[in-house]
């Protein structure tokens, strides 16, 4: 049974994957300008998610936007995530 749940929606169908325990989960989005790279693990029992900019096809930068606890953002963290709000589509 997954313990972690990733969708994704394109021009097609939404699809849905899960992760386990042991596998975790990877996710990729990606433009021609870069990507952002989301990693969900498991540590100690906790869930964890790390966050990164990725360089992509030779373009972009790595760097890491955040890596802790998923759905407890440290106040020194909300500032990376300061931009469009994505329930406001």
């Amino acid at each position: 049974m997954a313990h972690f749940c990733g969708t994704l929606t394109g021009n097609h169908a939404i699809v849905t994957r899960g992760g386990t325990p042991s596998s975790g989960m990877v996710t990729v989005c990606a433009s021609r300008k870069g990507a952002i790279r989301c990693s969900a693990y498991i540590e100690e029992g906790v869930d964890y998610v790390c966050i990164e900019k990725i360089l992509w096809l030779g373009r972009g930068e790595h760097k890491l936007l955040y890596d802790g606890p998923i759905g407890e953002i440290q106040e020194e963290q909300t500032e990376v995530f300061g931009g469009r709000d994505s329930r406001s589509k």
